[in-house]
């Protein structure tokens, strides 16, 4: 379980890196073939981060119970 302050800190990380990734996305389409290239090396790892994030986040909170 996170205290408040880590999980406002987690929170904002995930939504970071979710616009991270739709930004890189777009960034993959760039007209210059070395700049997608690269935005693709790039987007691959964001990815990483966001689900690691997601994880993390998934792992910390309090589970919902079901009736």
């Amino acid at each position: 379980m996170l205290n408040a302050n880590d999980k406002e800190n987690l929170d904002k990380s995930s939504q970071t890196a979710n616009l991270l990734v739709k930004d890189l996305r777009d960034l993959v389409k760039a007209a210059n073939p070395l700049l997608g290239e690269i935005a693709i090396e790039i987007l691959q790892q964001a990815v990483q981060i966001e689900q690691r994030l997601k994880r993390i986040d998934s792992s910390t909170s309090p589970e919902e119970k079901t009736e």
